[in-house]
């Protein structure tokens, strides 16, 4: 009997696999419309509100642990100078629970932190960053078959999932990159 009993346990835990995530994905670029993804590998569901130089938008989906590392809200920011983003983002781990349209980050105040950023020449330009933004961000992305300098204002988490995916979460357009972070001044 109990040779039946561990040969059905063992059974049933290898055949029972857990079922993919589902989340709401939008369907039109302003997403009104949003319809239910059966996800692949990823863990969390997002909903997210973007304000990507002076652009807003919303996104709703799927999310790899390398964006959404814990339940809940998440501030990510990053300023490179001449461009921007600031993303409110809400990760959650239940079927279709990224239902719901955050509003628009607020623009946050200065803090006591400066880094370098880039023109089109020039590297040595002081900039001042701004709420969650702790870190200076340095990297090197390809355009045109040549390496450009990237350099600005980052928050802690914008640098860790840079790291982890190879590129800027939300400004995928920037590039594949590998980050350097640092807390200093200049």
């Amino acid at each position: 009997m109990m040779k039946l009993l561990l040969s059905l346990t063992l059974i049933w835990a290898l055949s029972s696999t857990g079922e993919a995530l589902v989340c709401q994905t939008c369907t039109t670029s302003a997403c009104n419309v949003t319809v239910p993804l059966k996800c692949s590998s990823e863990t969390m569901c997002i909903t997210a509100a973007l304000e990507v130089t002076s652009e807003q938008q919303i996104i709703k989906g799927c999310a790899s642990s390398s964006v959404c590392p814990a339940i809940g809200f998440h501030t990510y920011s990053i300023n490179l100078g001449g461009s921007s983003a600031l993303v409110y983002a809400f990760c959650c781990d239940t079927d279709n629970c990224n239902s719901a349209t955050l509003p628009f980050p607020a623009v946050p105040a200065a803090n006591s932190l400066q880094c370098y950023s880039c023109d089109t020449s020039d590297c040595n330009n002081p900039l001042q960053c701004k709420g969650t933004e702790d870190r200076c961000f340095q990297t090197s992305v390809r355009f045109r078959s040549t390496n450009v300098a990237v350099l600005g204002c980052a928050s802690t988490n914008m640098c860790a999932a840079a790291a982890d995916l190879g590129q800027l979460p939300f400004l995928p357009s920037v590039g594949n990159m590998g980050p350097t972070c640092c807390t200093t001044n200049l």
